[in-house]
Protein backbone atom coordinates (compact mmCIF):
# COMPACT_ATOMS: atom_id res chain seq x y z
CA UNK A 1 0.00 0.00 0.00
CA UNK A 2 3.03 2.74 1.06
CA UNK A 3 5.30 1.99 -1.70
CA UNK A 4 6.50 4.67 -4.16
CA UNK A 5 5.01 7.48 -1.95
CA UNK A 6 8.14 9.51 -1.20
CA UNK A 7 7.67 12.80 -2.77
CA UNK A 8 4.35 12.69 -3.49
CA UNK A 9 1.34 14.68 -1.54
CA UNK A 10 -2.39 13.22 -0.98
CA UNK A 11 -4.82 15.20 -2.83
CA UNK A 12 -8.02 13.29 -1.32
CA UNK A 13 -8.98 11.26 1.77
CA UNK A 14 -12.18 9.08 0.55
CA UNK A 15 -14.03 7.27 4.01
CA UNK A 16 -17.46 5.57 2.60
CA UNK A 17 -17.87 7.58 -0.26
CA UNK A 18 -17.10 10.90 1.42
CA UNK A 19 -14.13 12.97 -0.39
CA UNK A 20 -12.11 14.53 2.12
CA UNK A 21 -10.07 17.26 -0.16
CA UNK A 22 -6.22 17.32 1.07
CA UNK A 23 -2.77 19.26 0.51
CA UNK A 24 -0.34 17.47 3.32
CA UNK A 25 -0.06 13.66 4.98
CA UNK A 26 -0.48 15.32 8.18
CA UNK A 27 -3.63 16.58 6.74
CA UNK A 28 -4.47 13.69 6.07
CA UNK A 29 -3.89 11.69 9.81
CA UNK A 30 -5.91 14.61 10.93
CA UNK A 31 -8.51 14.51 8.96
CA UNK A 32 -8.86 10.88 8.92
CA UNK A 33 -8.47 10.82 13.17
CA UNK A 34 -11.85 13.62 13.10
CA UNK A 35 -13.88 10.96 10.74
CA UNK A 36 -13.23 8.32 13.14
CA UNK A 37 -14.51 10.42 16.10
CA UNK A 38 -17.08 11.57 14.45
CA UNK A 39 -17.76 7.62 13.19
CA UNK A 40 -17.98 6.32 16.78
CA UNK A 41 -15.88 8.32 19.82
CA UNK A 42 -15.54 5.07 21.38
CA UNK A 43 -12.87 4.37 18.69
CA UNK A 44 -10.45 6.35 20.28
CA UNK A 45 -10.57 3.89 23.10
CA UNK A 46 -10.36 0.66 20.48
CA UNK A 47 -7.09 2.47 19.28
CA UNK A 48 -5.78 3.64 22.48
CA UNK A 49 -6.20 -0.21 23.62
CA UNK A 50 -3.46 -0.95 21.18
CA UNK A 51 -0.15 -0.24 22.41
CA UNK A 52 1.74 0.78 19.92
CA UNK A 53 -0.64 3.41 18.31
CA UNK A 54 -1.07 4.74 21.92
CA UNK A 55 2.77 5.97 22.23
CA UNK A 56 2.64 7.24 18.75
CA UNK A 57 -0.28 9.01 18.20
CA UNK A 58 -1.25 10.12 22.13
CA UNK A 59 2.25 9.78 24.49
CA UNK A 60 5.52 11.64 22.64
CA UNK A 61 4.16 14.59 21.16
CA UNK A 62 6.96 16.78 19.27
CA UNK A 63 4.35 17.94 16.86
CA UNK A 64 0.94 18.01 18.39
CA UNK A 65 -2.56 18.94 16.77
CA UNK A 66 -5.24 19.62 18.89
CA UNK A 67 -8.47 17.85 17.26
CA UNK A 68 -12.30 19.30 17.52
CA UNK A 69 -12.61 17.18 19.96
CA UNK A 70 -9.96 18.44 22.40
CA UNK A 71 -7.75 15.33 22.24
CA UNK A 72 -3.81 15.93 20.96
CA UNK A 73 -2.48 13.85 18.31
CA UNK A 74 1.25 13.41 17.03
CA UNK A 75 1.58 14.60 13.82
CA UNK A 76 4.85 14.27 12.55
CA UNK A 77 5.08 11.40 11.07
CA UNK A 78 6.87 10.46 7.48
CA UNK A 79 4.24 9.62 4.39
CA UNK A 80 4.68 5.98 4.92
CA UNK A 81 4.33 5.99 8.52
CA UNK A 82 0.49 8.31 7.92
CA UNK A 83 -0.23 5.77 5.75
CA UNK A 84 0.77 2.39 8.18
CA UNK A 85 -1.45 4.47 10.77
CA UNK A 86 -4.11 4.95 8.88
CA UNK A 87 -4.53 1.43 7.78
CA UNK A 88 -3.47 -0.07 11.08
CA UNK A 89 -6.49 1.94 12.36
CA UNK A 90 -8.91 1.49 9.79
CA UNK A 91 -8.33 -2.40 10.69
CA UNK A 92 -8.95 -1.93 14.21
CA UNK A 93 -12.38 0.32 13.31
CA UNK A 94 -13.26 -2.13 10.95
CA UNK A 95 -13.42 0.49 8.12
CA UNK A 96 -10.68 -0.75 6.19
CA UNK A 97 -12.61 -1.56 2.56
CA UNK A 98 -14.03 1.91 3.25
CA UNK A 99 -10.43 3.93 3.27
CA UNK A 100 -9.06 5.27 0.41
CA UNK A 101 -6.35 7.98 -0.90
CA UNK A 102 -5.42 9.52 -4.07
CA UNK A 103 -2.12 11.17 -4.25
CA UNK A 104 0.05 13.06 -6.90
Amino acid sequence: MASGITGKKPTRLTINDEDIPLDSWRKMLISFMEYIWQLDSRNYEKIKGDSSLNKMLFASQRSPEILDNGTSIETNFSANVVLALISKIAEICDIADEVSYTIK
